[in-house]
C-alpha cells in the first residue's frame, strides 16, 4: 500500500544532522520539461489539446478512408506533420538548451559541512541542513540563512540581478549570537535549528526564527527575517565569505518557485479569429447537410441511370455518409491549416521590430524598447485605457530637496524655484542650532535605510586628504530616491550620516560625531505609509521615536493639543506646486515603555505566520503620541515630452486614468502638468467616510454632469476608493467611464490592481505602465502591461510585457507598432480565410457539373500548394505594408481610434471578404466552365479534347494570378521587397510547374505545355482576372471617392505632397485654390507608386469644391485638422516668398546705385521708391 505524502506545514532545517533533513528534496535543479523518453507522447498530447489541431486530425484521417476522400491524404498529412514537426523541433531545441543549463547549474562544486565534517559536493548534492560556504562573486546555489562572514558583525553584501535585475548592492545582517561562527571547528559544533515556512515564492519574505540549541526555551529564540536571507541565484560581492545553513533547495528554493509559467495572454484579436473559426465550422457542417443532401437526391433521381457511374452494391451508408463527408473534405480548407504558424512568426517579427527600434533608444540610460510578450502586440493598437503610475512614470523619479516647513515656519518659499538648501533664513538658524531646526533634520538623518559609502582613492593621493569625515565626500546608497534626497539635504545642512553598522548609526552635527544605538526599524510600506526608527543617544542615553510619512497618517497619531494649522497651511501649498511632501515627528521613550513595546515586539516577531499583522498592530500601538516636527517638501520633475504623449494619446481617444501614491493637491497639481486635465478643468472629488457616504456623493455627481457640454475629471483617494471598490463599484465605474481622466491618490499596490480589474471586466482594452514594485500587480492585472526600467530596480520591468526607458516611448510603442500590428494582422487573418474560401467555393461549384458527388476539381498537388507554398509566402511580406506613414500617425492620432475601435475586424469586415470570395469563386468557376465546355474544345498543338486535368490545371493557374493581383490591391505602401515577393512568387509558380510538368511519375505530366501553348488559355486568364477583380477595384475606387475613412484622406495627402518633393506636412498654394475652384474636378499629376491602389485612382481632395469640403468636414473631424494644416503650411510659404522678393529688391537697388553713381538725383529717387516699397512690404507682410 502506498502511503498518502504528508502536506508540508513548516519546515525545520537541523544543523549537522542529515538524518533528520533526509525528507527534504536534495539541490537538484530542474527547469527542463521533457525526458528524452516522453517527448515525443507529451509533445504530441500538447498539440493536439488545441481545437485546431483536432480538427486537422479527424480530415487527415477521414482522407484515408480512400472511398470519400476527393484527393490524396497526403494534401492534409504533409502540411499537418510539417507543422507538427516544426513545433516539435523549437520545442525540443528550447528543452535541449534547458537541459544544457540544469547540467552545468547541477555540477558546480561547493564546500559545504554535513554532520561535523567538511566537504566538497556538487551543488546537486547539497541538502537541507547543510552548511554552505560561500566566497566573494560566487553565486548561491540555494536558499540559506546567513550564520557569519568575514565581517566581525556578521553583515555582507549581495546583488540580487537575477531575482528582480537590480545591480545596487544590498546589505545582509548576521545575528550576533551566529557572529561568532567564523571559523569551520565552531560551525561543526553548531547545533542550531531553522523553523520557517514551507516553500513559498515570496522573495521579500522571511518570516522565521532560530534556535541555537534544539532545546532552546521561547524565550531564547531568534527571530530571523529577509535580512538574514541569501536567495538561490545571487551573488556576494564585497564580503570574503560567508557560512549560511540551507532552508530551502532545488525547485523549492524562492527563484525555482517563481519559475512557474504564468498565465498565458490571448489578444483580443485571437479570440476574435478564433469565433471567426467557430463560424466557419458552423458553415461548413450546414453545406455538408446541403450539399450531401442534394449530392443524395440528384444520385437517386438522376445518378441511378447513369450506366458509367459506378456506385457500390452495399448502398445503406453511401448517402447518408460517404457523400456528405466527401462535402466535408472538400471544404476542409476553409480552416486555413498555416493560419496559426502564419500568425505565430508575424508575431514574432511585431515582437522583434520592437526590440530594434532605434527610436525608442535611450542615450542616457542605454537601453531601448523590449518586448517580453512576444504575442500580444496587436493589444497595442486596441487600448482604451491607460492606467499611469506618477512618480518615475511621468516624473524624472529624482528628487532634489526644495521646501520645508519645520514648527510652523516655511524655508525656501521667496518664490516658487527658490530652495530651503539657500534659505538665508534657514542657513542662519542652523549656525544658531536652533534645537527644534537640529532635530528635524536629526529626523532627516537618521529615520532612513540608507547606506553610506565612500570613494575608494589611490594610496599616493591617501595622505592629502583629511582624515575627518566631514570632508570626504560620502555616497548615499539608497532604495528610494526620497530617502537620499532627505539625508542629502540634511547632510548639506551639516547634519551628515556618516555610518551604519548593525546596531549603531553615527551623524556628525556641527563638526561632531553623535552616535545612536540604533534599537528598532519600524519598515515603511505602502500599507503603513509611514517608516519610524527608535534609537537611543549614547551619550546622554536618551530614547527618541523618530517618524516620518504621508499627512493623512501622521496627522492622526499626532499629540493632542498641538498647534498644526500652520504646518497643514504649508503643506498645501507645497503640493499645490507640485512637490512630494511628507511630514515629521517625534518623541522621546521612557525606560519602561521601550521594555514594553520590546517584549511585545518579539512575541510578535517570533510569529511565523501573520508576522506582519501582529508585528503590525505592536507597531500602531507604539506609534502615537508625536510631536509635530515639521513637513518636507521634494520636487520631481516631469520626464521630457511628457504632456505632449498624453495629449497625443488623448486625441487618439486613449482615456487616462493616474493612480498615485501622492497626496491629492500634488495629485492634482502633476495632473494639471502633464495634460491630463487642464488648469481650469472641472474637478469633483469623490468623498464619503462610509458606504452611505461615498453612495451619496457618487449620486450628487452624477446629477450634476448629466447635462454638462464640457469635459469634466473624478478624483478620489485612497481611503474612499476602499470603500468605493466595494459593493458600490458599479456607480463609481458609470461615472467614472464618463469622466475624461480620472486621478487616484494615496492608493495602495492592491487598490491600483483593483482599479484595473474593475475596468477590464466592463469589456474594455486596458493597458498599465509604472516603474516601481508597487506597480506590479496593477501591470500584471491589465491587459497589456509596460514597465520604465527607472530607478527603483527592475521589478516592474520584470513583471510587464513591454519595457521602455522613457513614458514619451509609449507614443510610439502604442501608435506605431500597436497600430501597425493590429493593421496587418487583421488583414492577415481576413486574407487567409478568404483565399481558403474561395478556393472551397470554386471546389463546391465545379460539383453542380458533377452530380454533387464530392469530386474535386483541383488535382492533389495543387490542393497541398495552394496553402502551403504559393500563397503562404508572399502574405508574410504585408508585414512591411503600412496604410499610412509614421510621420502621418503622428500628425493624426485620430488614425488610431481605427484600430482600438475594431474597424479593421469586424462583423462588417468579414462579410465583405466572404461575399468576396463567394462571388469570385463562383464567377470563375462559371466562366472557365462556359469557355471550355459544350463545344467539344480541341487543343491544337496536338488535336487532343479537353479533360479535367487540362481545365483544373488552367483554373489553378487562374486562381494564382488572381491571388498575386488581390495581394497587390491590397498593398498600400509598395517598397522593392514587396514588389519582388509578390511579383517573383508569380514567376516562380510558373517555374516549377513547368518543371513539374517534366516529372513523368506527377499526374500533370505534360499538361501545362499542351496549356500553355493554347491562345485561349491566355485570353481566359486575362478575361476571367478582369472580370472578377473590376467590381473590387470599382469598388475601392468609389469608397475612396465618396465614402473615404480617415487612412483614405491621409494617405492621398501623402501621394500629393511626396509627388511633388513636398515633406507630409507641407502644403502647396494650388491646394487652397483647387479647394476654392467650383469648375469641377481638378486631378493633379503625381506618381502614386509608392501608395496602392487607393493612391492610383484618387487623388487629393483639391477635387472638392468649397461647399463638398465643408459637408465632409461634418462628416470627418479629421478633415478640419488637414485644411488648418494647409493654411498654416500656405500662410508660411507666402510669408517667405515676400520675404525673398524684398530681399531681391534691396540686391536690384544696390547693384543700380553702383553702375549710376553720376546721376545722384536719380539715385536718391530710386532709393526713396525702394525704401517705400519695402515699408509696403512689410506693411503687407505684417498684416
Amino acid at each position: 500500500m502506498w502511503r498518502k505524502k504528508n502536506k508540508e506545514t513548516k519546515r525545520l532545517s537541523f544543523a549537522n544532522n542529515s538524518l533528520l533533513n533526509e525528507r527534504y528534496v536534495k539541490n537538484q535543479v530542474t527547469n527542463s520539461k521533457y525526458k528524452w523518453w516522453n517527448f515525443i507522447p507529451l509533445n504530441l498530447w500538447e498539440q493536439f489539446g488545441r481545437f485546431m489541431n483536432q480538427y486537422f486530425l479527424l480530415i487527415a484521417c477521414l482522407q484515408l478512408w480512400t472511398e470519400i476522400t476527393p484527393v490524396d491524404p497526403e494534401t492534409t498529412w504533409g502540411p499537418l506533420a510539417f507543422i507538427f514537426l516544426l513545433a516539435a523541433l523549437k520545442e525540443g531545441l528550447d528543452d535541449l538548451n534547458r537541459h544544457k543549463g540544469d547540467k552545468k547549474a547541477n555540477e558546480r562544486m561547493y564546500h559545504i559541512i554535513r554532520d561535523e565534517e567538511p566537504m566538497d559536493v556538487m551543488s546537486k548534492d547539497i541538502s537541507v541542513g547543510d552548511i554552505l560556504y560561500l566566497e566573494e562573486n560566487m553565486e548561491s546555489p540555494c536558499d540559506i540563512v546567513l550564520l557569519s562572514s568575514s565581517n566581525e558583525d556578521g553583515s555582507c553584501y549581495i546583488q540580487t540581478a537575477n531575482l528582480d535585475g537590480e545591480t545596487d548592492l544590498k546589505p545582509r545582517l548576521g545575528l550576533p549570537n551566529t557572529a561568532s561562527l567564523g571559523t569551520e571547528e565552531a560551525l561543526c559544533s553548531f547545533k542550531g535549528v531553522v523553523e520557517c515556512k514551507p516553500p513559498n515564492p515570496d522573495i521579500y519574505v522571511f518570516d522565521s526564527r532560530l534556535k541555537m540549541q534544539p532545546d532552546d526555551s521561547e524565550e531564547d529564540i531568534l527571530s530571523l527575517s529577509v535580512s538574514q536571507i541569501i536567495l538561490q541565484g545571487v551573488h556576494l560581492r564585497n564580503t570574503e565569505y560567508v557560512y549560511g545553513l540551507t532552508v530551502y533547495t532545488g525547485n523549492q528554493s524562492k527563484l525555482g518557485m517563481n519559475k512557474l509559467t504564468p498565465d498565458t495572454k490571448w489578444t483580443k484579436i485571437d479570440k476574435q479569429i478564433n469565433r471567426t473559426t467557430l463560424f466557419i465550422f458552423a458553415c461548413q457542417f450546414l453545406f455538408l447537410l446541403i450539399f450531401g443532401i442534394t449530392g443524395g437526391v440528384w444520385k437517386s433521381k438522376t445518378g441511378k441511370d447513369k450506366f458509367y457511374l459506378y456506385y457500390p452494391e452495399d448502398e445503406r451508408w453511401f448517402q447518408p455518409l460517404v457523400i456528405p463527408l466527401r462535402f466535408m473534405l472538400l471544404m476542409s480548407l476553409m480552416i486555413p491549416i498555416s493560419l496559426k504558424v502564419t500568425l505565430d512568426i508575424c508575431k514574432y517579427i511585431y515582437a522583434s521590430l520592437i526590440n530594434w527600434d532605434l527610436e525608442m533608444w535611450d542615450d542616457e540610460n542605454e537601453m531601448g524598447a523590449h518586448a517580453s510578450n512576444t504575442a500580444i502586440s496587436e493589444d497595442l493598437g486596441q487600448i482604451e485605457y491607460i492606467f499611469s503610475d506618477k512618480t518615475g512614470t511621468l516624473t524624472e523619479n529624482i528628487m532634489e530637496f526644495k521646501k520645508c516647513s519645520i514648527f510652523g515656519k516655511s524655508y525656501g518659499t521667496k518664490h516658487r524655484n527658490s530652495s530651503a538648501l539657500e534659505d538665508p533664513e534657514l542657513l542662519k538658524d542652523i549656525n544658531e542650532q536652533r534645537p527644534e531646526v537640529i532635530l528635524f533634520f536629526k529626523n532627516l538623518a537618521l529615520n532612513q535605510s540608507v547606506v553610506p559609502s565612500y570613494p575608494e582613492t589611490d594610496s599616493d593621493d591617501e595622505d592629502d586628504l583629511s582624515d575627518s569625515d566631514e570632508e570626504q565626500e560620502i555616497i548615499y546608497k539608497a532604495s528610494s530616491p526620497d530617502e537620499e534626497a532627505l539625508v542629502k539635504a540634511a547632510s548639506k545642512l551639516g547634519i551628515k550620516f556618516t555610518e551604519r553598522k548593525t546596531d549603531l548609526l553615527t551623524i556628525v552635527v556641527n563638526k561632531k560625531p553623535i552616535q545612536y544605538q540604533l534599537i528598532q526599524t519600524l519598515e515603511f510600506s505602502s500599507e503603513r505609509k509611514r517608516m519610524s526608527v527608535l534609537v537611543r543617544e549614547v551619550d546622554s542615553r536618551q530614547i527618541f521615536l523618530f517618524t516620518k510619512g504621508a499627512d493623512d497618517v501622521i496627522l492622526e497619531r499626532i499629540r493632542d493639543g498641538q498647534e498644526t494649522t500652520k504646518t497643514i497651511k504649508h503643506l498645501e501649498r507645497f503640493a499645490k506646486n507640485g512637490l512630494r511632501t511628507l511630514l515629521c515627528g517625534y518623541r522621546t521613550v521612557s525606560e519602561e515603555k521601550l521594555e514594553d513595546f520590546l517584549k511585545d515586539f518579539k512575541k510578535a516577531n517570533n510569529e511565523i505566520e501573520n508576522r506582519d499583522q501582529e508585528l503590525e498592530k505592536v507597531f500602531s500601538k507604539f506609534e502615537q503620541d508625536f510631536i509635530l516636527l515639521g513637513a518636507t517638501a521634494i520636487e520631481d520633475k516631469l520626464q521630457d515630452e511628457v504632456p505632449q504623449t498624453i495629449r497625443i494619446l488623448r486625441e487618439a481617444g486613449i482615456k487616462f486614468w493616474m493612480l498615485t501614491g501622492d497626496k491629492f493637491s500634488t495629485a492634482v497639481q502633476i495632473a494639471k502638468s502633464c495634460n491630463l486635465m487642464p488648469y481650469d478643468g472641472l474637478l469633483f472629488p469623490i468623498e464619503g467616510a462610509d458606504q452611505g457616504e461615498v453612495e451619496n456623493s457618487l449620486d450628487k455627481i452624477s446629477e450634476e454632469v448629466q447635462n454638462l457640454d464640457k469635459n469634466f475629471y473624478i478624483i478620489v483617494q485612497g481611503s474612499t476608493l476602499k470603500i468605493a471598490l466595494g459593493e458600490v463599484n458599479h456607480k463609481l465605474l458609470n461615472l467614472s467611464l464618463q469622466a475624461s481622466s480620472v486621478i487616484c491618490c494615496r492608493t495602495t499596490p492592491q487598490q491600483k490592481a483593483g482599479v484595473v480589474q474593475m475596468v477590464k471586466e466592463l469589456g474594455k482594452m486596458t493597458l498599465a505602465i509604472g516603474d516601481g514594485g508597487n506597480d506590479v500587480t496593477m501591470i500584471q492585472t491589465a491587459h497589456v502591461g509596460v514597465g520604465i526600467a527607472g530607478r527603483e530596480g527592475l521589478q516592474a520591468v520584470r513583471a510587464s510585457d513591454y519595457s521602455i526607458s522613457r513614458f514619451k516611448f509609449l507614443r510610439r510603442l502604442m501608435l506605431v507598432h500597436g497600430r501597425y500590428s493590429y493593421y496587418r494582422t487583421t488583414f492577415l487573418a481576413q486574407y487567409s480565410f478568404y483565399k481558403s474560401i474561395f478556393f472551397c467555393v470554386i471546389q463546391l461549384t465545379f460539383n453542380f457539373w458533377t452530380g454533387f458527388s464530392g469530386m474535386s476539381f483541383f488535382n492533389s498537388l495543387s490542393v497541398m500548394t495552394y496553402n502551403g507554398v504559393f500563397t503562404a509566402i508572399p502574405i508574410f511580406f504585408f508585414l512591411l505594408d503600412k496604410d499610412v506613414s509614421e510621420e502621418s500617425v503622428y500628425l493624426n492620432p485620430h488614425l488610431y481610434r481605427d484600430s482600438s475601435q475594431g474597424r479593421f475586424y469586424n462583423k462588417k469586415t468579414l462579410f465583405w471578404w466572404f461575399i468576396r470570395a463567394i462571388y469570385q469563386g463562383v464567377l470563375a468557376m462559371v466562366m472557365l466552365a462556359g469557355i471550355y465546355q459544350g463545344r467539344g474544345y480541341i487543343y491544337p498543338s496536338d488535336g487532343s479534347g479537353i479533360d479535367n486535368q487540362l481545365l483544373s490545371m488552367t483554373g489553378f493557374t487562374i486562381v494564382i494570378q488572381i491571388q498575386t493581383f488581390t495581394m497587390a490591391l491590397e498593398t498600400k505602401h509598395w517598397t522593392f521587397y514587396n514588389h519582388f515577393i509578390i511579383w517573383g512568387f508569380l514567376v516562380f509558380f510558373y517555374i516549377s510547374t513547368i518543371i513539374a510538368n517534366t516529372l513523368p511519375n506527377l499526374e500533370i505530366y505534360y499538361l501545362l505545355f499542351r496549356a500553355y501553348s493554347d491562345p485561349i488559355h491566355w485570353l481566359s486568364c486575362v478575361l476571367i482576372n478582369t472580370i472578377v477583380l473590376a467590381p473590387v477595384v470599382i469598388a475601392k475606387y468609389w469608397s475612396a471617392q465618396y465614402i473615404p475613412n480617415r487612412a483614405d484622406l491621409v494617405r492621398e495627402r501623402e501621394v500629393y505632397y511626396r509627388s511633388r518633393g513636398l515633406p507630409i506636412n507641407a502644403a502647396d498654394a494650388t491646394i487652397l485654390n483647387n479647394l476654392n475652384s467650383t469648375e469641377g474636378r481638378v486631378i493633379p499629376a503625381y506618381n502614386s507608386s509608392d501608395f496602392g491602389i487607393n493612391g492610383i485612382l484618387t487623388p487629393f481632395k483639391d477635387c472638392f469644391g468649397k461647399s463638398d469640403f465643408e459637408e465632409l468636414n461634418k462628416k470627418d473631424p479629421l478633415t478640419t485638422l488637414i485644411i488648418e494644416n494647409i493654411q498654416n503650411d500656405i500662410l508660411k510659404k507666402k510669408t517667405q516668398e515676400v520675404r525673398t522678393q524684398r530681399e531681391l529688391d534691396k540686391k536690384k537697388k544696390n547693384v543700380g546705385l553702383n553702375k549710376s553713381n553720376s546721376d545722384d538725383s536719380s539715385n536718391s529717387d530710386s532709393s526713396t521708391t525702394a525704401s517705400s516699397t519695402t515699408e509696403d512690404e512689410d506693411d503687407e507682410l505684417n498684416n
